[in-house]
């Protein structure tokens, strides 16, 4: 015996068809991103000492390494009239890094400092130290 594939199959491949265009229509054309018009920046360990530049408005996400199991924290040093620190730090999948982010608030230069230590009385165990330049 032959499956029918008459008319009335093929009207609700049409129909079924014809919602999923009109759905992906109103989403890609309604969306309001809010990273629309904006960059998002990396700054990880091989920035180090550099000299990053951004516009007022991007992202700065700052990944740093972790050591698995320790009670050390990353803690940040930024002008936040520049730079303003988003959220908590997120350890990453693996947890061998943590990400912290950053949105370019305004134009200047200020430098990001972090040091990875068990308290804020401790010597650091690890420091990390860029220039961000804001447009």
């Amino acid at each position: 015996m032959r499956a029918d594939c008459g008319p009335p199959r093929l009207a609700l491949m049409r129909r079924l068809l014809g919602s999923t265009a009109l759905l992906l229509g109103l989403l890609a054309g309604g969306c309001k991103c809010p990273w629309e018009g904006r960059n998002v920046w990396l700054a990880d360990a091989a920035s180090e000492g550099k000299t990053l530049e951004t516009r007022k408005g991007d992202e700065l996400v700052v990944d740093l390494p972790v050591e698995p199991g320790s009670k050390a924290k990353w803690r940040f040093a930024v002008d936040d009239r520049i730079l303003e620190r988003k959220g908590f730090a997120e350890e990453q999948p693996g947890g061998r890094s943590v990400r912290v982010t950053f949105d370019a608030r305004r134009a200047g230069v200020t430098d990001l400092a972090a040091s990875y230590s068990t308290s804020k009385d401790a010597p650091p165990l690890r420091t990390f130290r860029t220039t961000v330049w804001v447009r």
